[in-house]
């Protein structure tokens, strides 16, 4: 079974293609939220990971992770933040972003055009596992406010 069997008949699902639906891939989007008084992540006042499970049937990629409504500006000085996945052991085992640029545009980093770069542990994540997202800070003042939204890949 493969998704060209769908998008060859229009999105539209054939009654005998039915039974292989848990088959295809599919993608989840996470927003990692630090508490729940702040929409959204403060990059110098995050001390914690965001923690996932993944299903225990699926492997999973991490795909894209976009940086939205930016309500302090990123001001980096000698490194810049970043978003890190990793498995709790490695912090950015699985994936990280490229630098988060300075200023208050949001910004979106994808495995597809390179901005997301896979970590030491590679870019596939078994099923069942805990995956972490952490929030680095840059070193600059201010370091930044943003909503986080990480996307995963679930596949056999």
């Amino acid at each position: 079974m493969s998704g060209e069997l769908i998008s060859t008949n229009r999105g539209k699902i054939p009654q005998r293609a039915i039974r292989h639906i848990d088959e295809l891939p599919y993608a989840v989007t996470y927003e990692v939220e630090e508490n729940q008084i702040l929409l959204g992540v403060d990059f110098g006042g995050s001390d914690y990971p965001f923690i996932i499970a993944t299903p225990a049937s699926r492997r999973a990629k991490c795909i894209e992770v976009q940086i939205a409504e930016v309500t302090e500006t990123f001001a980096a000085v000698t490194t810049d933040a970043s978003v890190e996945i990793g498995d709790g052991s490695d912090q950015d085992g699985f994936a990280f972003t490229d630098d988060i640029a300075d200023g208050t545009a949001s910004q979106i980093f994808t495995s597809y055009d390179g901005s997301i770069s896979p970590g030491a542990l590679g870019e596939i994540i078994q099923p069942g596992d805990q995956v972490t997202i952490t929030a680095v800070a840059g070193t600059g003042t201010p370091t930044g406010i943003a909503r986080v939204f990480c996307t995963f890949l679930y596949f056999q």
